[in-house]
């Protein structure tokens, strides 16, 4: 059975785990995302030269944990930095989501409401009309029962 398919592939020399930039040979970090870079063994590659002590020239092997432990929280606070703010954008595009979706309800409604009220609006029309010419009707068979009246006397 062939598990190759199944074990991640390592990327190659002088690249980013992560975002897959080159490198500059003998960086601890990456300089696009902050991520720790990998040697050939998988192995986070050491500094090129460690400081010396003051005393008997040998290497500082604190403050050489203290400069890698420091790069290596300047990486975590650049991921996180970079975390946040694609959640920030990924708010505002929801919120500008949201947004739009109400807006779209609030048009549907007044669309629907200026539908109702201007048929509201054509059928008062329609009965003012009808009321205009049944009182003018009205008003001519009166002039024409006090015409014929005043006839009639």
């Amino acid at each position: 059975m062939d598990y190759s398919a199944d074990t991640p592939q390592t990327p190659t020399r002088g690249t980013c785990p992560v975002c897959t930039t080159r490198a500059a040979d003998g960086a601890i970090f990456c300089a696009a995302c902050g991520a720790f870079l990998k040697d050939e063994n998988g192995r986070r590659p050491q500094k090129r030269e460690a400081k010396t002590a003051a005393t008997n020239g040998r290497p500082s092997v604190a403050t050489d944990v203290v400069e890698h432990s420091m790069v290596q929280l300047l990486g975590e606070i650049t991921q996180l930095q970079r975390d946040l703010l694609r959640q920030f954008r990924q708010g505002q595009a929801l919120q500008a989501r949201q947004f739009e979706k109400a807006l779209q309800a609030q048009a549907l409604q007044l669309e629907k409401t200026l539908e109702h009220t201007s048929q509201r609006v054509e059928s008062s029309e329609e009965r003012l009309q009808i009321w205009q010419k049944w009182t003018a009707g009205l008003a001519a068979a009166v002039l024409f029962l006090l015409l014929l009246a005043s006839q009639l006397i």
